[in-house]
């Protein structure tokens, strides 16, 4: 192990250290209109700040807006004004708003977007607590210009990359199950409250192992037992 003056601390001392931009695709939001947003649902979802820890969208726009600000699953997304919040992106298409940046993994890099996540995050998290007590924190393009990544020496054995997009892609479907699995208890919830529909109790002793599908009219859910109802 060897010091990094860089990153201010030791690195095996075979492994190099990058600049942000030189690691990872780095892009801006798009400066939207607040006076053009709209509630009503259009073709172009924003993502702004607020939005960035629960992965939704609370906003619409009707603008004309390049695809370079569109959102990929697996993207990283911090906030750069009050709260530096960072998370990956795991929803369906939208667009980023500005004072937010948006870091994509190269295809043909050996740097994770996983890896850069935690790469950045002691940084980031400084750099917000320094700001409290001012008026707003910024998180500046000269801020992240100063950030520096990892480049691990990869060997047919060790590959670190493969590594983190397995394991990212697996927390980008566990969110989504779960938002769907939420979506459906407070689809059923309100229906199993007033007694419009009712689960046998004798039913879930007998299909053990088994999942339970409920019908009201049209609507059917599928229900494993693993997953409580409550």
């Amino acid at each position: 192990m060897i010091y990094n003056a860089k990153l201010k601390r030791e690195i095996p001392e075979t492994w190099n250290v990058i600049p942000l931009f030189q690691g990872v695709d780095v892009q801006y939001g798009f400066p939207f209109s607040t006076d053009l947003f709209t509630e009503q649902q259009t073709d172009i979802p924003v993502v702004r700040i607020r939005d960035i820890l629960n992965g939704s969208v609370s906003a619409y726009s009707n603008e004309d807006i390049e695809d370079k600000y569109q959102l990929n699953k697996e993207d990283l997304l911090i906030g750069m004004d009050g709260n530096f919040h960072m998370n990956y992106w795991h929803n369906d298409t939208a667009y980023l708003n500005q004072r937010s940046v948006r870091l994509r993994a190269k295809s043909n890099s050996s740097i994770s977007i996983m890896q850069t996540m935690y790469d950045l995050k002691p940084y980031i998290k400084a750099k917000e607590e320094n700001a409290k007590g001012s008026t707003v924190g910024h998180l500046s393009d000269k801020d992240l210009k100063g950030l520096f990544l990892i480049v691990a020496n990869e060997t047919n054995i060790f590959k670190p990359r493969s590594i983190f997009d397995y394991i990212i892609s697996n927390i980008i479907a566990n969110r989504v199950e779960i938002e769907s699995l939420t979506k459906q208890r407070d689809e059923l919830l309100p229906l199993l409250m007033n007694g419009q529909v009712e689960v046998n109790s004798d039913l879930f002793e007998t299909m053990k192992g088994r999942s339970v599908r409920i019908y009201y009219d049209h609507f059917s859910l599928s229900i494993p037992n693993r997953v409580s109802l409550i």
